[in-house]
């Protein structure tokens, strides 16, 4: 309990998404009123079968046709050295390990916090181990700063975004 491994992160990742839609929908609707009431006798309340005009007619009929495609391609490879601190030895000697380190630089500040368990005997005798070797690892990186805040899109852009995603 409470030594130093030192930890040694090679983590990436893939992710790929394709998507397609193709929807069409044809409506036909017709209707006839064959007798229609007299708009005089409406307005004075009284009904009655209808006047001997001819019979009013509605016609309607819509198309609707969509095609979409959607293609979501993203990679991700994140490789850091970060010493962690011995929080826990199980029963079966399992350790548990946590480690915390930021830095900061001008306005910029960036904080990584893992954690995870392993086994003593994947440590080795240069008191490293892999993070693929970790189970429940938990990996956090925030970053904080005029980068971050330059790369945020303004107020207008996403007010467009917003009006123009449907």
């Amino acid at each position: 309990k409470n030594d130093l491994i030192e930890i040694i992160i090679n983590e990436s990742s893939l992710q790929s998404s394709k998507q397609s839609l193709d929807a069409k929908k044809d409506v036909t609707i017709a209707a006839e009123v064959k007798k229609f009431p007299s708009i005089r006798n409406l307005l004075e309340a009284q009904l009655r079968n209808g006047d001997s005009q001819s019979p009013a007619a509605v016609d309607v009929t819509a198309n609707n046709k969509f095609k979409g495609d959607g293609k979501y391609e993203r990679s991700d490879r994140f490789t850091a050295r970060i010493t962690a601190t011995v929080l826990e030895v199980k029963p079966n000697g399992s350790l548990v390990l946590e480690a915390q380190k930021t830095v900061k630089s001008n306005q910029e500040e960036s904080a990584l916090v893992l954690s995870g368990v392993c086994r003593p005997e994947d440590v080795t005798q240069s008191n490293t181990v892999q993070s693929s070797q970790l189970a429940n690892l938990v990996l956090r990186v925030q970053n904080d700063g005029d980068v971050k805040n330059a790369a945020r899109k303004g107020i207008i852009p996403q007010i467009l975004e917003t009006i123009f995603n449907f």
